[in-house]
């Protein structure tokens, strides 16, 4: 198996979004040294591997095509259909790496004997499964952002600050909210060839996408200290709004685009937080 087949098949460049609202997390503590980060980093990448090898293999198993196969975000079994991995290998393996983010999560918990901690991190882990496994399977029913945004928003930031013992504000709210916002819209864009043609979320992708990514960095130009971040970031959606393509399948290939924004997003307020000395 090719490196590059490798980084296609686990879609690489998305995991940003898993260790994104740790940074963000430990940012509000001013990067204080703590031995909690690294396990918070452990917990949700390796969340976001088992959902992602998860998908795949329920992908495979309902039949769905491949599709977007040339691209790093492929959609469908590429894992499967492209490099051979027997359904069994994969489903061994996106067990194994859920079981990984429990026990290590679990340990987090019992580290920092923080209920509040257990709460959102049972949840997390809740609706993640909501998200691939059958019958449910919010991700195959169009509206796999609501997981998407409270597990790779509200829930990881908030838990990295709870985890690291800092007071939840309303500043650290709206981040988590807007990275969350940040983290659907990837989702939606990148997802959006599995809809009909003539279905609610294409017709209506050039409403609610834009609405998606131009709210975050409004809701954080509330923050004083993120005000130039959420002028960097308005400005940044903006163009890439202007140059959005007209077709809903076309416009899908750009999820590097939503990627490049949701790093933008995490690097400036990361470098303002420091420099405000949040």
């Amino acid at each position: 198996m090719r490196t590059w087949d490798f980084i296609k098949g686990l879609k690489a460049p998305i995991y940003f979004t898993s260790i994104s609202p740790v940074l963000i997390g430990w940012a509000f503590s001013q990067f204080r040294f703590s031995y909690l980060v690294p396990l918070l980093l452990v917990v949700t990448v390796s969340m976001q591997a088992g959902m992602n090898l998860a998908m795949d293999y329920f992908d495979h198993a309902n039949s769905r095509n491949l599709r977007n196969e040339d691209t790093v975000y492929p959609l469908g079994s590429y894992f499967i259909e492209r490099l051979g991995v027997r359904p069994a290998t994969l489903r061994f393996s996106f067990i194994t790496m859920l079981v990984i983010a429990v026990a290590v999560g679990l340990l987090v918990v019992y580290l920092t004997r923080s209920i509040l901690l257990l709460a959102l991190g049972l949840t997390a882990v809740f609706l993640s499964l909501l998200y691939v496994v059958p019958p449910i399977k919010l991700g195959a029913r169009g509206i796999g952002e609501l997981a998407t945004f409270f597990s790779f928003g509200p829930f990881p930031v908030l838990g990295t600050m709870i985890a690291l013992g800092y007071t939840v504000t309303l500043e650290a709210i709206l981040v988590s909210l807007s990275l969350g916002l940040l983290a659907s819209s990837i989702r939606y864009l990148h997802h959006l060839p599995e809809d009909k043609e003539s279905g609610r979320r294409v017709r209506h992708f050039r409403t609610v996408y834009p609405i998606m990514i131009v709210s975050s960095s409004i809701m954080i130009s509330v923050a004083k200290s993120l005000e130039v971040a959420a002028v960097i970031v308005f400005l940044a959606s903006l163009i890439h709004i202007v140059f959005l393509p007209r077709s809903p399948i076309r416009i899908s290939r750009q999820t590097n685009i939503s990627v490049a924004l949701h790093f933008l997003f995490t690097v400036a307020v990361v470098l303002s937080l420091f420099i405000s000395g949040a």
